[in-house]
């Protein structure tokens, strides 16, 4: 059995890597999985819902360049030089 696709998430980027490119085989297998439809395609129905999906899961920024999705989310430097 192939193993859970799982939702990325915010809480594991950093202030260098504030964003996560989803492909789109991983986009349908979320989708799939967590709706228990069979699509094939990224449709706009699936981008939609992939877009709430990551809305819900607290990311700031979910745009789809073709089939994938590149969530991102702000995250501010600290910073660390003594005033």
């Amino acid at each position: 059995m192939p193993r859970p696709f799982i939702f990325p998430d915010p809480d594991d980027r950093s202030p260098n890597s504030p964003s996560f490119i989803v492909s789109a085989v991983q986009v349908l297998g979320i989708y799939n999985q967590y709706t228990g439809e069979k699509m094939e395609k990224v449709t706009k129905k699936v981008q939609d819902w992939f877009c709430a999906e990551a809305k819900k899961a607290k990311w700031d920024k979910a745009d789809f360049s073709g089939s994938q999705c590149i969530l991102s989310v702000n995250i501010k430097k600290r910073n660390t030089m003594d005033d």
